[in-house]
């Protein structure tokens, strides 16, 4: 059986659009197993990869509430090499986020 070391973090974003919340080591790729947000007041919000990268995870969230999805290390979610992870925010609220990651060499 492999073992994957996930690393959790977490922080708070607030602006209008994209909000860059993680950023991998050059020449690495994000691989997610658990993302979630948690905004103050009423937002759609997504995460996505890049600033133009499909948006996933994407919901109308009344204020706090908590939005989170758990991929675990099978079914995981990666970006491309040097995209980073950003929470797209409809409007300027402040919102949690938390991410349980890997960075990985293409």
């Amino acid at each position: 059986i492999q073992r994957y070391a996930v690393t959790m973090v977490s922080g708070s974003a607030g602006a209008l659009g994209n909000n860059t919340v993680l950023t991998p080591t050059a020449g690495h790729r994000i691989r997610l197993s658990y993302v979630s947000y948690n905004p103050a007041g009423a937002v759609e919000a997504a995460f996505r990869f890049g600033s133009a990268g499909a948006l996933f995870l994407r919901n109308s969230v009344a204020a706090n509430s908590v939005i989170a999805k758990d991929f675990g290390p099978a079914r995981y979610m990666e970006g491309g090499v040097n995209e980073p992870l950003v929470l797209n925010l409809s409007a300027a609220v402040g919102t949690i986020w938390n991410v349980g990651y890997q960075e990985v060499r293409s």
